[in-house]
């Protein structure tokens, strides 16, 4: 762990511990986070190696399930869906 594992976060501009690295790495990985946050979590993975490897054990299950999941959902799971979802709206309005 590097020392920045050690500090507390400095507010919304400074350095993220393990734990918030991790807390936020799905996001990360969607690239779902503000351009600050993904820097700082950036500069985390850069020195901190069991984040890092966490954070490649992620990606490459990422990529396996990509590679693995090619096929389209039949046109009538859609249209059952979509059903269904209509018809939980109505019941929640």
């Amino acid at each position: 762990m590097s020392v920045q594992d050690d500090a507390a976060a400095e507010g919304p501009s400074g350095p993220v511990n393990c734990e918030q690295a991790l807390g936020r790495l799905f996001e990360f990985l969607d690239s779902e986070l503000p351009e600050a946050d993904g820097d700082r979590i950036r500069e985390h993975l850069a020195y901190c190696e069991p984040c890092l490897a966490e954070y490649d054990v992620e990606e490459h299950v990422r990529a396996l399930v990509r590679r693995s999941c090619s096929e389209c959902a039949p046109v009538e799971l859609h249209l059952r869906i979509r059903e269904h979802l209509t018809v939980l709206r109505t019941q929640l309005t």
